[in-house]
C-alpha cells in the first residue's frame, strides 16, 4: 500500500555520470565523488559569519540527531568543520534515485580559502559511527 502512495525506491543503482546528467540545478560546485556519494557545495556570508552549504546525493540515506563533521584531508594539515545543526534527514529524489540531504557547516574564512584552491586530496563525512569517504572531484 504504501508503495502505491509514494513510490517504490529502485533497486537498480544508476551511475552517477547518469545521475548528474538527470540534475537539473544545483547552487554550488561538484567537490568530491565515491561509488556512493556525490558532494556539491558552496559558500554562504551572514553577518561577518561563514558556512558551507554542502549537498549530498547519496545512495544511502543519512540522518542525524547529533551532527556530522566533513574533513577536507590534505597533507599540509586538515579542515575539518562542524555542522551547524544537530538534526537533518534525506529526503528521497525519485528523478535521481538517490537520496538528498542538504547540511550547512560553520566555516571561517581562511579555510573557505584552502577548499576553493582545492587543497584537500579527500573528503571525510563522519555521522555517529558511519563514515563516508569521497575522492577530490
Amino acid at each position: 500500500m504504501f508503495k502505491k502512495i509514494f513510490g517504490a525506491k529502485d533497486t537498480n543503482v544508476i551511475p552517477n555520470a547518469e545521475v548528474e546528467k538527470k540534475m537539473t540545478t544545483v547552487d554550488g560546485e561538484k567537490l568530491g565523488e565515491s561509488e556512493e556519494m556525490l558532494l556539491y557545495g558552496g559558500f554562504q556570508e551572514l553577518n561577518d559569519y561563514y558556512f558551507f552549504e554542502a549537498l549530498f546525493i547519496s545512495i544511502p540515506a543519512i540522518k542525524s540527531k547529533k551532527g556530522a563533521t566533513i574533513t577536507f584531508k590534505s597533507k599540509r594539515g586538515d579542515v575539518t568543520l562542524q555542522a551547524s545543526m544537530l538534526e537533518f534527514e534525506s529526503e528521497y529524489a525519485k528523478p535521481l534515485q538517490r537520496n538528498a540531504t542538504q547540511i550547512s557547516f560553520d566555516i571561517e574564512k581562511n579555510q573557505i580559502r584552502k577548499i576553493q584552491q582545492g587543497a584537500y586530496e579527500e573528503i571525510e563525512l563522519k555521522l555517529k559511527k558511519k563514515v563516508f569517504t569521497l575522492s577530490k572531484h
